[in-house]
């Protein structure tokens, strides 16, 4: 017999019960909190599964210890505390009649489709899973990178596209990286690829590149993360893209809006005369005439002078 995957198990509330109290701030939205296991609240369906004689093993250690020695983690939603990870540990301490413990909360704020896609994703650290209640927590989780983050599609048997390069003769060992995008991500990396195309660069879809180009890459997707807090590989390609636009003088923002080059025939100016404008463009936003931002603006009312002169 097994303590085996079901639907969700109310525990029988105590006499006494503490309520939730939020002991520690971790942050990054993580919290830790006291409670007693009967305000937790199950999730609808739990494909984790655990043997009978280690659920019996688990309880027992617990009553022993009086402590569990691995937290589980919750989040804290419209409906109370929801355990994401550890309704086993949890069902356990209530057979040893624990009355207080610890759990880390999760306080961001997380949607249905995050909490499944996290439960999946610790469940799928170790340990076993009905298939069938998997796939049906797994079709409970909308958006796409909810469902990387739950990273079980090769226990669903979910195929992902392969791409085939046709003649490709490499007397060496090479790897073939696949990167999928979101529609907003591609469109944002398309408008790159054309602007390379557009100054002469051969861009036919396939690239190879060394072992030691690697590593500054893996730099600039960590710099990137860092700065502008983007956690989803494509999307940082994408911003990438946008920042290698800007670097060039193509606005991301606005496709409408016209390229310096197109005015003055040349997107670069000598350094001497660089440091006047810089210069000049400064004072005006000390002065409050244009905004950081909008540093552009200083050219607009400068040859609005000339022109009224």
């Amino acid at each position: 017999m097994a303590e085996t995957a079901t639907k969700k198990r109310k525990p029988k509330p105590a006499a006494s019960v503490i309520q939730p109290e939020r002991i520690l701030e971790l942050g990054n939205g993580l919290e830790l909190w006291k409670v007693h296991p009967s305000t937790l609240r199950e999730q609808d369906v739990n494909a984790r599964s655990m043997p009978k004689a280690m659920f019996e093993r688990l309880a027992q250690t617990i009553a022993r210890d009086k402590r569990l020695e691995s937290l589980p983690l919750c989040a804290k939603t419209e409906r109370g505390l929801e355990i994401i990870s550890g309704h086993h540990r949890v069902r356990a301490a209530t057979a040893a009649g624990i009355s207080e413990m610890f759990v880390l909360v999760d306080v961001t704020g997380l949607t249905h489709s995050q909490i499944a896609a996290k439960q999946l994703a610790h469940n799928a650290i170790e340990g076993t899973d009905n298939e069938q209640l998997l796939a049906e927590i797994y079709r409970q989780i909308e958006d796409a990178e909810s469902k990387l983050e739950a990273f079980i599609d090769q226990k669903l048997d979910i195929e992902l596209p392969k791409v085939k390069i046709e003649g490709l003769d490499i007397e060496m060992d090479f790897k073939t990286v696949l990167l999928i995008f979101l529609p907003r991500v591609k469109e944002r990396l398309d408008r790159a690829l054309e602007y390379l195309r557009s100054s002469g660069q051969r861009l036919d879809g396939v690239y190879i590149a060394a072992d030691s180009d690697y590593a500054p890459l893996e730099k600039a997707v960590r710099k990137i993360n860092e700065e502008f807090d983007v956690r989803v590989v494509a999307d940082i390609i994408g911003k990438m893209a946008d920042l290698a636009l800007q670097a060039s003088g193509v606005s991301v923002e606005d496709p409408e809006r016209v390229h310096l080059k197109d005015i003055f025939g040349t997107s670069w100016v000598p350094k001497e005369a660089a440091s006047v404008i810089r210069d000049a463009a400064q004072k005006m936003v000390e002065a409050g005439e244009i905004g950081q931002t909008n540093r552009w603006q200083a050219l607009e009312y400068w040859a609005a002078d000339y022109l009224q002169s």
